[in-house]
């Protein structure tokens, strides 16, 4: 008889297509270069087959890599999004919302029912950061060339009224003069948004570092750290502010532990200075004055302003922007005006749930082992994207969920693994009630302490 880890050890054809399927999902070759095959919808044909062949290997092994808590919580959000209209007597917005947004929950499901072995996280994201290489070498070249620039480059202007705007879109990005342009690299689908595409970069820089072998310096410069660097200037092309404030995150914590707090510190503030000097924000401010930021805040205070008056069930999804003109700029405001403090709390619970698995492989996995390595990244991956998701709306995307399904496989497979059975701290199961509400009541400070700084 087949043990389960021998048995998900190897690419069955469901798996295959699992991968294929998160391959068009980030990289969307269909939208770049076969458009005439978009009607034909060929991965929602794929995504029907794969998901067929994975539910079915799960209700015969029961190995599914996820707990029946996260299952819950996940229900439990769905029903929090559907009761957020519903309460308002719009059942038929209720059940649209419930179709949209079951596309990014069940991402989650469809990884926890093929993540059942460390070797398929490895598989799983290596296919996510080849596709968002392949998109942000592909954005980098449009830029610089100008080749696809109007599928990879959004032209936003700069409304400067002492500038001339040019009659005609300037052909290759890079080249332009006129000051009349901000220009910001993207990607294609869910990542066409500058912002979308820079954070599903900052998410995915981390993972590279999976394959990082000590001593092995041509291939870690060839596949981790050439990589890193690309990422890393595509994210700064993006001209995403929030991007930015996450890649420095991802340094912040990557060597806290080497310098200490003090000298990182110092580190992060001579960086900053830097990318000030050199205009790493394509000439848009960070300063919390800046007319944008100042409508960020704005938004804060609507958001809250929306809370109080629907402080269970909040305004229902997706019509923050019906209540005020802008959107929220921060995923936590967001997700507390439109679910109330009752949707908020599923919310919250799956990105506590997300930490919890990851600490707790980190904490009781050896050092240098492929669950602890990959806990460590996925944790800094994680602690990235909600960085950006502080200035972004983003409570509903799927790379968030996506992210947390990771995390929560390799506790999974550390917690099956035969090497960690006598580790009774590590199979015990996730707590996250007591946390989840500490951490809705001071993401609520938070965001009020921002508001109150900003207008001292």
């Amino acid at each position: 008889m087949v043990s389960a880890s021998k048995r998900t050890e190897g690419i069955s054809f469901a798996f295959f297509l699992f991968l294929v399927y998160l391959f068009f999902l980030y990289l969307r070759p269909v939208e770049l270069f076969a458009q005439w095959l978009v009607d034909y919808r060929p991965m929602l044909f794929i995504w029907l087959f794969a998901f067929g062949g994975a539910i079915t290997h799960v209700m015969v092994h029961k190995d599914a890599a996820a707990a029946p808590r996260h299952y819950w919580l996940l229900f439990g959000l769905m029903f929090a999004v559907f009761l957020s209209l519903a309460v308002r007597g719009l059942f038929g917005y209720a059940f649209s919302a419930i179709a949209e947004f079951s596309s990014a929950l069940l991402l989650f499901v469809f990884m926890s029912f093929n993540l059942q072995s460390m070797s398929r996280v490895r598989m799983t994201c290596m296919v996510i950061l080849v596709s968002l290489f392949m998109l942000a070498v592909a954005g980098i070249n449009a830029y610089h060339t100008g080749y696809m620039s109007e599928e990879l480059v959004m032209q936003q202007g700069t409304y400067n009224p002492a500038v001339e705007i040019p009659k005609v879109r300037p052909p290759i990005p890079a080249q332009d003069k006129s000051g009349a342009f901000l220009w910001r690299v993207r990607g294609v689908g869910f990542l066409n948004d500058p912002n979308d595409f820079g954070q599903a970069l900052v998410m995915a820089i981390p993972m590279l570092w999976l394959y990082f072998r000590q001593g092995a310096w041509i291939r870690n410069m060839l596949f981790v750290i050439m990589p890193s660097l690309v990422m890393g200037y595509c994210v700064v092309l993006t001209n995403s502010r929030g991007a930015l404030l996450g890649i420095g995150s991802l340094l912040f914590f990557g060597v806290r532990s080497k310098l200490g707090n003090f000298k990182t510190i110092l580190l992060m503030g001579a960086g900053a200075a830097g990318a000030i000097v050199i205009g790493a924000a394509g000439g848009r401010e960070m300063s919390s004055k800046e007319r944008s930021a100042e409508e960020r805040i704005e938004a804060w205070v609507e958001g809250f302003n929306m809370l109080k008056g629907s402080p269970l069930f909040g305004v229902g999804y997706g019509r923050f922007t019906d209540a005020y003109y802008l959107t929220a700029h921060n995923s936590f405001v967001l997700g507390f005006a439109e679910l109330g403090l009752f949707g908020y709390f599923f919310w919250m619970a799956l990105i506590v749930l997300g930490f919890v698995a990851a600490g707790r492989v980190v904490q009781y996995t050896p050092p240098g082992s492929p669950e602890n390595r990959a806990a460590h990244l996925l944790r800094s991956s994680l602690v990235g994207y909600l960085v950006c998701a502080w200035f972004l709306s983003r409570t509903y995307q799927a790379v968030l969920y996506c992210l947390l399904a990771l995390c929560t496989a390799v506790w999974i497979n550390a917690c099956r693994s035969p090497a960690y059975a006598g580790i009774k701290e590590l199979h015990a199961p996730l707590k996250f009630f007591k946390t989840t509400c500490l951490m809705v009541v001071l993401s609520l400070a938070a965001v009020r302490g921002f508001i109150l700084m900003h207008y001292l």
